[in-house]
């Protein structure tokens, strides 16, 4: 009763907002550690279907993307979303929902990294 109605709203709110949410242009090429850091935030906010994330990073290392943006996205697109924090955020608390996106956050940016310092 509650659950599935919560989860459109913020998953209409959440896509309505991605334009902001998520500002890559052609312009985010230029940013650097910057915009692996949107990457990694953004990624953990959006909502996206299961594998569809393979397509995003696909089409942003096409635009010239770094592999700093893939490898944050690889991380952060897949393990946490807006609508499900949102949703557990009352069964645990808004401390313990905090610390997962920061971990998500911190995890996405490692990634990232670490495809960098690897060569990709």
């Amino acid at each position: 009763m509650v659950l599935v109605p919560e989860y459109f709203v913020v998953v209409v709110v959440v896509g309505a907002l991605r334009g902001w949410l998520f500002p890559f242009g052609h312009t985010a090429r230029s940013w650097g550690v910057l915009a692996g850091l949107v990457a990694a935030t953004a990624g953990t906010v959006l909502v996206i279907p299961t594998a569809a994330e393979i397509p995003v990073i696909v089409g942003l290392l096409g635009l010239g993307f770094s592999p700093l943006v893939a490898g944050a996205l690889l991380i952060s697109l897949p393990a946490l979303s807006l609508p499900s924090m949102v949703m557990v955020g009352r069964a645990l608390s808004l401390r313990v929902t905090a610390t997962m996106c920061l971990v998500v956050v911190a995890s996405a940016l490692a990634a990232g990294g670490l495809v960098v310092a690897l060569g990709s």
